[in-house]
């Protein structure tokens, strides 16, 4: 069984690989759209596995918009 630290990185690869410019923006569009099933159909494109697809999915769709600009405001 992997720990937490080997689960983690392994999500990491996996998520830099919807960086590729292949895909990248059709990850865009499925994310602005909110399209789950898109998403799901590009991971398997990308080969993520079938147990990362739901966390995957939900970490594209639960960071906002505001939370991907960089430098991040200050309040």
């Amino acid at each position: 069984m992997k720990d937490l630290k080997e689960r983690i990185m392994e999500i990491s690869q996996y998520l830099q690989r919807l960086l590729e410019p292949s895909v990248y923006p059709l990850v865009q569009k499925a994310v602005q759209a909110g399209d789950k099933d898109k998403l799901s159909e590009i991971c398997r494109k990308v080969k993520i596995p079938p147990i990362y697809l739901s966390t995957v999915i939900f970490l594209l769709l639960s960071v906002s918009p505001e939370q991907s600009k960089w430098p991040i405001p200050e309040f």
